[in-house]
C-alpha cells in the first residue's frame, strides 16, 4: 500500500475503503480455488450475444439456449481428448512453476514439512496440509514453486509426474471438468410447433388475458457497445502501417499523396550517347531529308 500512495495517494485512499477480500490475491478466499478475478466473462457474453442483443426476449434466451447446448457438448468432446489427468492450462502451470522452482534451496525438516530458500525468500511448506507460506497454493489450488521444489524432493524427480495430481484440487482435475460438463440440455422443437397457451392464465382474482406491454422504440441506433466508466479509456481501434504502392514509404497513399509523386521518365539507351534523350518523329524525318 505505500508504493502505491507514491504513486498515487488517492488510489490508496480508495483500495483502503474496499475490503481486501475483492482486489488483494492474499485475501481471496481459500475455498474458491481461483486466484484471478476479473470481469471479462461479462464482456465476453455480451460479445458473443452480438446483435441478437437488439432482439426480442424470446429469441435472445433461444439464441442464449442453442449457444449453450452447443458450448457443452464442445467442452465435453474437448476433454475427451486430454491425455493427462489435468487439463492443459493447469499442466502449463505446474510446469512453469518447476522450471522456477529449480533455483530454490531445500532444506527437509521431516514429516513432510520443508524449508525452501530463495535468492531474497524463505518460505516453510507442509505437504501434508497443502500449504505453502507465500499462500498461493491455497488460493489457486496448484502447487506453486516452493511447493514444486519440495514434491519433487519428496516423491523424487522421476516420480513427480505421475504423483503430482494428488496435489492439485481436486476441482481442478479432468475428471472435475467432465463432471461439470456430463450434463446436457435437451434440444426442443421450433416455436411454430410449440403447445398453444390458453387464453386466461390462470392467477388468482384474474380472470381476463393478460397482454404484454407495448413495446416501445427508441430514436435513434440501438446501442451495441457496453457504457464505460467515466475514468476508462476509449476502446482501441486497428493498428497497423500503410504503404503506398506508388513510393513504397510508409503512412501514406497514392490518393492523399498524388501531388507529390511525379512520374519518372524512361530514358532509352542509345550507341554513342546514352545520356541524350530519344529523338522525336520530326527529327528523324529531317535527318533521312
Amino acid at each position: 500500500m505505500d508504493e502505491i500512495g507514491g504513486i498515487n495517494p488517492a488510489a490508496k485512499s480508495w483500495l483502503q475503503e474496499i475490503e481486501p477480500k475483492h482486489w488483494s490475491r492474499h485475501a481471496y478466499d481459500q475455498t474458491i480455488r481461483c486466484d484471478h478475478v476479473t470481469n471479462n466473462m461479462t464482456e465476453a457474453f455480451n460479445s458473443m450475444l452480438g446483435t441478437h442483443r437488439a432482439s426480442s426476449y424470446l429469441e435472445l434466451l433461444e439464441f442464449i439456449r442453442r449457444m449453450v447446448m452447443r458450448k457443452f457438448q464442445d467442452r465435453k468432446e474437448e476433454c475427451e481428448q486430454w491425455n493427462l489427468a489435468l487439463p492443459p492450462r493447469v499442466n502449463a502451470k505446474i510446469l512453469k512453476n518447476s522450471k522456477e522452482s529449480r533455483v530454490l534451496t531445500i532444506i527437509a525438516a521431516g514429516n513432510k514439512e520443508y524449508e525452501v530458500l530463495g535468492p531474497n525468500e524463505g518460505y516453510a511448506i507442509k505437504l501434508g496440509e497443502y500449504s505453502c507460506q507465500c499462500g498461493s497454493w491455497q488460493v489457486s489450488g496448484i502447487p506453486c514453486r516452493h511447493a514444486m521444489a519440495a514434491i519433487s524432493h519428496h516423491c523424487g524427480k522421476a516420480a513427480v509426474k505421475d504423483k503430482i495430481t494428488a496435489y492439485v484440487h481436486q476441482s481442478l482435475t479432468k475428471s472435475a471438468y467432465m463432471q461439470t460438463y456430463n450434463g446436457m440440455i435437451h434440444p426442443i422443437p421450433d416455436q411454430n410447433r410449440w403447445l398453444e397457451v390458453p387464453a386466461c392464465i390462470l392467477v388468482e382474482g384474474q380472470m381476463e388475458h393478460i397482454d404484454p406491454p407495448p413495446r416501445t422504440v427508441q430514436p435513434g441506433r440501438p446501442k451495441i457497445l457496453r457504457k464505460r466508466e467515466q475514468d476508462e479509456g476509449p476502446k482501441g481501434g486497428k493498428s497497423g502501417t500503410v504503404t503506398c504502392k506508388i513510393c513504397n514509404q510508409n503512412n501514406r497513399t497514392s490518393t492523399t499523396t498524388s501531388s507529390s509523386h511525379q512520374p519518372i521518365q524512361q530514358q532509352s539507351t542509345f550507341e554513342g550517347s546514352s545520356s541524350q534523350p530519344p529523338p522525336t518523329q520530326t527529327q528523324t524525318q529531317m535527318d533521312f531529308d
